[in-house]
């Protein structure tokens, strides 16, 4: 669990719609980019553990799809939108220091 803001990523690695996976702290983290806003969430599905950077990036939705069974996960919220996923994944706060992505808890 992140506890402080760590560097996760450069924002040349996450280029406007597209998306990609880190390991932080232990932590496999999902980070995207819609409309120029970075947004970071688990990076496994909560249905059956597929890896969510395998899948498709929603971006006029601000969704990923799974590529197992086509969940969907809003990236702002980490909610599962579309089933048969019912669990939210988690959610972490993205800050932007120059072109560093620096991923924390959410609230911190």
């Amino acid at each position: 669990m992140l506890r402080e803001f760590v560097k996760a990523a450069k924002t040349s690695d996450v280029s406007d719609g597209t998306m990609t996976s880190v390991t932080v702290e232990g932590e496999a983290i999902l980070i995207a980019c819609v409309g120029g806003k970075y947004y970071a969430i688990h990076n496994k599905c909560s249905h059956q553990g597929a890896w969510l950077d395998q899948g498709d990036l929603l971006a006029d939705r601000c969704e990923v799809m799974c590529p197992l069974h086509e969940a969907c996960f809003d990236l702002r919220t980490g909610d599962a939108s579309a089933g048969p996923a019912k669990t939210p994944v988690k959610v972490y706060a993205v800050r932007v220091e120059g072109d560093d992505i620096l991923l924390g808890p959410v609230g911190g």
